[in-house]
């Protein structure tokens, strides 16, 4: 296994600059929108919530904190931060429907949506490629707007998304031409096997992460690749608001980022899965996250420069993972 850095300067500019001045109040209403779950004391009613043990390792000791209304705890096996007690899947699904990301879609990535394609989404296929000699087919599961999707197909990959919100699905087909599945992944059922399955932000959303990665295993060529994007339980931001009991909303989405990978955990949760790791690196958002938490000003070049140095010691607050599919 190779662990490396990302070199992307100017991934700071969607989050600080790029966004809509929506996103605050967003985060308020879901926030309001959670109090029917906890009682009067703000801890969470039984029948809306589970207790659960680490979803990687199956520890059940570990370092506990707050952030926001919700208890996380870090594991002592694996270095996994997970909800505990969380949402039970029936309210996880209520609040991961397609109104409430309607309102993500629309304020806050259809207003950098150029920049996220045009750069990021570059960026993330030419890093890719490194694994590639030419095109193949591609699938991208929750691919949501589409836009890395469009990138591969621009360069005449055969490329298709899987996603569930009709809005997203919509916007993607009309803006960059791209083929989308508006089914469950679980249910697709694919003759012809992918070279490349692609899994951004998605892992941490869902409660049977072994399945999800298993299913991907199952639709890929033999020695095909995954790529998996998670926030990082070893990112310098993560480290802070566990020692502090400081709110960072974007990366803990207030439960619905159930579990944040260590790169033990990551590592070890694909490789019962039937993967190898080829790289690791790790990208973020820390200090100027951290500055804006703070109320402090700092230079752009400055907090470039400290973020490129926990980039390259892998403590962003992103952590990128490249896994080859082994024979069982």
């Amino acid at each position: 296994m190779k662990e490396n850095s990302e070199k992307d300067k100017g991934f700071f500019a969607v989050d600080e600059k790029m966004t809509s001045g929506m996103v605050d109040e967003l985060n308020e209403r879901f926030e309001k929108g959670l109090d029917r779950y906890f009682d009067d004391l703000g801890g969470l009613k039984k029948e809306f919530s589970e207790r659960v043990d680490c979803p990687n390792c199956g520890e059940k000791e570990g370092r506990q904190f707050i952030q926001k209304r919700f208890s996380y705890v870090r594991c002592a096996g694996c270095g996994m931060v997970y909800c505990s007690p969380r949402l039970n899947s029936e309210v996880n699904t209520r609040i991961h429907s397609r109104e409430t990301y309607i309102e993500h879609f629309k304020f806050k990535v259809i207003p950098s949506i150029d920049y996220r394609r045009d750069v990021l989404a570059r960026r993330k296929y030419e890093q890719l490629m490194g694994f590639f000699k030419g095109p193949g087919r591609v699938i991208d599961i929750g691919c949501g707007l589409g836009e890395v999707l469009s990138v591969f197909q621009e360069n005449g990959w055969d490329a298709m998304g899987v996603d569930f919100n009709e809005f997203a699905i919509e916007y993607a087909r009309e803006k960059f031409g791209v083929k989308i599945i508006n089914k469950d992944i679980f249910e697709l059922d694919m003759p012809e096997k992918f070279d490349l399955v692609m899994l951004w932000g998605v892992l941490e959303h869902v409660y049977e992460p072994f399945k999800l990665l298993e299913k991907a295993r199952s639709i890929l060529k033999p020695d095909g690749l995954m790529l998996v994007e998670v926030p990082s339980a070893d990112s310098v931001l993560v480290r802070y608001c566990e020692g502090t009991g400081t709110e960072a909303h974007r990366t803990f989405e207030s439960a619905r980022h159930i579990m944040l990978f260590s790169r033990k955990a990551l590592v070890g949760m694909c490789a019962r899965s039937g993967f190898s790791c080829e790289k690791l690196v790790s990208n973020g958002l820390d200090i100027t996250t951290l500055c804006r938490m703070k109320s402090l000003d700092m230079s752009p070049e400055l907090s470039g420069r400290l973020q490129k140095m926990l980039d390259d010691s892998l403590q962003g607050d992103l952590l990128r993972g490249f896994f080859r599919k082994e024979e069982k």
